[in-house]
């Protein structure tokens, strides 16, 4: 994990992958270390970690000043002898590479957690986009900054009509019952209501490196 400034996050790259199958928990942690030292030294990386499932994928988290940062910070690792010792050790077939642009202002990632949770949806009706952030504002406000394992928390766009909500959370446990809770919480449902649940993807990922 590094965390090169608290400089306000524009976006979030979540890429998941598995490990190939002959490669250890150490040397995959120890690859991405090295790695760190030279993503560190790009200009718009914040904060990197990896994190893992219970289905055993990992995951990258990498935040950066604004979304157009990453096709640099690309071009510039792959020519880097770092970067491609920690990629030759993944399946390439299983990476999901997805960015997501941070819809709230002075967005900061936060000091101390353990857990992301990562959900993506469709909206049933596309103009309900102008209601997404009143509405994720008063979850924040009413639901999940009630608690204290919440450290932070935004809607993202991910592409056409899909967003992101990512909650990060002090431990995994306790942000799996805050999350599932929605479902329970006045100030939640109109979020359920107008998310596609055809189209909703959510997991949970705790901290490893």
């Amino acid at each position: 994990m590094i965390r090169v400034n608290n400089n306000f996050a524009g976006a979030m790259e979540f890429t998941s992958f598995k490990k190939k199958e002959a490669v250890t928990d150490d040397e995959l942690i120890n690859a991405v270390r090295k790695f760190e030292t030279v993503l560190s030294k790009q200009n718009g990386v914040i904060f990197h970690c990896l994190v893992r499932n219970f289905k055993n994928d990992y995951a990258n988290v990498l935040f950066v000043t604004e979304i157009d940062d990453f096709k640099k910070i690309e071009e510039n690792l792959m020519q880097l002898q770092e970067a491609q010792d920690f990629f030759k050790l993944i399946d390439e077939q299983s990476i999901k590479m997805v960015f997501h642009k941070i819809l709230k202002d002075d967005f900061v990632v936060p000091n101390h957690f353990s857990c992301v949770e990562c959900g993506t949806f469709e909206l049933k009706n596309n103009n309900d986009n102008h209601k997404l952030l009143t509405i994720s504002e008063s979850i924040e406000r009413e639901y999940l900054n009630t608690f204290e394992n919440t450290k932070a928390h935004f809607i993202g766009s991910v592409k056409e009509n899909r967003f992101s909500e990512i909650t990060i959370g002090e431990t995994l446990g306790k942000t799996k019952e805050i999350c599932f809770g929605y479902f329970n919480n006045p100030f939640c449902k109109p979020l359920l209501e107008m998310a596609d649940e055809t189209t909703m993807e959510l997991d949970f990922w705790y901290l490893i490196a």
